[in-house]
């Protein structure tokens, strides 16, 4: 059963058309980079694909996304925190815990994951993105790119099957997007499917292949 499959998908606000019937699949470790230029609906179509779109944000959709061969939109959130994990383009949206420790143990308090492998898992994700010195530091008195580093590490920790990643190096220094690189290359080996929207084309070679959004619906 395919991770991704979206079939006829069409999404507007207010009227206007972002993303005009379009179908798509993704593989089991796969990662596919989607292009196209600002505002052509990339983000609106990963928000759609974890079911933010219409669940928590309005908008007119018709056609249909299917996770694991199931609606995205008939899973409860926790089915959908299991499965998917999600990375915005601003970690500020994302960010609410006091200390970068609590942020990364939160979602996996959340899925009821055992007390010792949150402890491991914590340092394991502060070891991937260099923040082990800031573990008890609020995330508000990081700089922009350990915020995103910190978000990073608070999805990845769930070790997600489907990972939706928006512009992951905008805010990265050349190291942590060496790291990142390296992490995602390795859970795409694992099976982990990745879609992320990358306007630098930094992330070509994790790429699988590159889907042109533009050219695809517009």
């Amino acid at each position: 059963m395919k991770p991704v499959q979206v079939m006829n998908l069409s999404v507007s606000y207010e009227g206007r058309g972002i993303i005009g019937g379009f179908s798509f699949e993704a593989e089991a470790g796969e990662a596919v980079l989607l292009k196209g230029p600002s505002g052509c609906g990339k983000s609106t179509f990963l928000h759609a694909v974890c079911g933010l779109i219409p669940g928590s944000i309005p908008a007119d959709v018709s056609g249909e996304v299917l996770i694991f061969g199931k609606n995205v939109l008939t899973l409860s959130i926790a089915e959908r925190a299991r499965d998917i994990g999600i990375v915005f383009q601003n970690p500020e949206t994302q960010l609410f815990c006091s200390s970068v420790d609590d942020e990364i143990a939160f979602g996996l308090e959340n899925l009821c994951v055992p007390r010792d492998e949150i402890s491991r898992r914590i340092d394991a994700m502060l070891t991937l993105a260099g923040l082990e010195q800031y573990r008890s530091a609020s995330p508000k008195e990081l700089s922009g790119g350990q915020k995103q580093l910190v978000v990073l590490a608070s999805v990845l920790a769930l070790a997600p099957k489907i990972l939706l990643l928006d512009e992951p190096l905008s805010l990265l220094d050349s190291s942590g997007k060496e790291a990142l690189k390296t992490h995602l290359g390795r859970i795409k080996r694992e099976g982990c499917t990745l879609l992320i929207v990358d306007h630098g084309g930094e992330l070509e070679s994790v790429a699988s292949r590159v889907v042109d959004l533009e050219a695809e619906w517009l």
